[in-house]
């Protein structure tokens, strides 16, 4: 359930960022899917546990930023650079969030902040 609560949340944001970043609908699509599950798999199922929530995600900006930036190049995708990082940014506050909702309801650290 948590997987999809991030699909859908990421997708509102992301989609229409890469929109306006100049991209492709389709890639905008399918862009977004794949950094959610990456960054579920190694932001919130690896890092979240082990750190705290303001670490998580600014590591999930990091990450969701360079994958964006690097799928658009690689897929030759039209982009402006500030549209990628605002919409990295706009999707690692929501992560902000999300990360807080994880843990009232399961994940917990393995290390106390600070």
């Amino acid at each position: 359930m948590n997987i999809l609560l991030k699909l859908l949340v990421n997708g509102i944001i992301a989609v229409p960022g890469l929109l306006w970043s100049g991209t492709s609908l389709s890639f905008a699509l399918v862009t977004s899917a794949v950094v959610s599950l990456v960054a579920y798999g190694l932001g919130d199922a690896v890092i979240l546990p082990r750190t705290n929530n303001t670490f998580a995600s600014t590591a999930d900006f990091a990450l969701v930023f360079s994958l964006f930036w690097l799928a658009a190049f690689v897929f030759a995708q039209p982009f402006r650079l500030s549209g990628l990082f605002l919409t990295a940014f706009a999707i690692s506050v929501a992560e902000y969030f999300f990360h807080d909702y994880l843990q009232r309801h399961g994940v917990h650290h393995t290390k106390h902040p600070g």
